[in-house]
C-alpha cells in the first residue's frame, strides 16, 4: 500500500518535469521559426518594414502555440491530483460498519480480509449459525472485501456495480439476514470502500454512483 501511495505522490512531480520540457521545446521552436525569416530578408534585401511585420506575426503564432502547449501541460498536472471527493458520507460508512458486523462480517471476518482457514479468524466459525457454517464450508475459505486481492477484482468496476453484487447476497434467503433494508446494502458498500482507503464526503452514495472503485481507493 505504501508503494502505491508513493507512486501517486510522484505523479505531480513527473507531470511538472514534463511541463518544463514542453516550455523549453516551445521556446526553442519560437526562436527557430523566426530565424529563417531574418536570414531570407538579409539575403534577398527585403524591406525592413516587411521583416518587422513578419517577425511580429511569427511571434504571435508561436506565443499561441506556446500557450496551447502550456495549457496541455497544466491539464496533465491537474488531472493527476489526489483521489476525487468522497462519494459517500461518514454517516453511511458508520451505519455500514454496524450492519456489516451483524451480517457480512460473520463470514468475511471482522477485518474484511476474509478467511483462509487459519486459527484465530474472528468470529470463530464454531460460534456461527448453521447457514453461515455451511456457506464457509470445510475449507474455511471466504474471499476478502479489503486489500489488494479485492481491489484487483473490483477496482475497474463502479461503486454501483459493487452495490448490485452485494445486493445479490443480501437477497439470498439462504443467509436469512434480518433487518436488511434497501439502504443497508448501500451503507455496507460505503463501509467497505472506506476500509479500502476511500474518504467520506458530503455526497451520499447511491445505487447509481458510477465512480470506479480504483479511483477512490488507495
Amino acid at each position: 500500500m505504501a508503494a502505491r501511495l508513493g507512486s501517486k505522490l510522484r505523479l505531480p512531480v513527473l507531470a511538472a518535469s514534463n511541463l518544463l520540457k514542453l516550455i523549453t521545446c516551445a521556446t526553442e521552436l519560437a526562436g527557430v521559426a523566426i530565424l529563417p525569416h531574418l536570414l531570407t530578408a538579409h539575403q534577398v534585401g527585403v524591406d525592413p518594414i516587411v521583416v518587422h511585420w513578419r517577425r511580429r506575426i511569427t511571434m504571435r503564432l508561436n506565443v499561441t502555440l506556446l500557450l496551447g502547449i502550456l495549457g496541455s501541460g497544466l491539464f496533465l498536472v491537474t488531472g493527476q491530483q489526489s483521489n476525487p471527493a468522497g462519494i459517500f458520507t461518514s454517516a453511511q460508512a458508520e451505519a455500514g460498519r454496524v450492519a456489516y458486523d451483524r451480517t457480512c462480517g460473520k463470514c468475511h471476518t471482522n477485518t474484511l480480509l476474509g478467511r483462509k482457514g487459519d486459527k484465530g479468524e474472528l468470529p470463530l466459525i464454531s460460534s456461527l449459525s448453521a447457514p453461515y457454517q455451511k456457506f464457509i464450508g470445510a475449507r474455511g475459505f471466504v474471499p476478502p472485501l479489503a486489500g489488494k486481492t479485492f481491489i484487483d477484482r473490483w477496482g475497474e468496476k463502479t461503486a454501483a456495480e459493487l452495490i448490485a453484487r452485494f445486493q445479490v447476497t443480501a437477497d439470498d434467503p439462504f443467509f436469512q439476514f434480518e433487518d436488511m433494508k434497501d439502504e443497508t446494502t448501500v451503507d455496507i458498500t460505503a463501509y467497505v470502500l472506506q476500509v479500502n482507503g476511500a474518504i467520506a464526503g458530503p455526497k451520499p452514495l447511491t445505487r447509481k454512483t458510477a465512480v470506479l472503485v480504483s479511483s477512490i481507493t488507495r
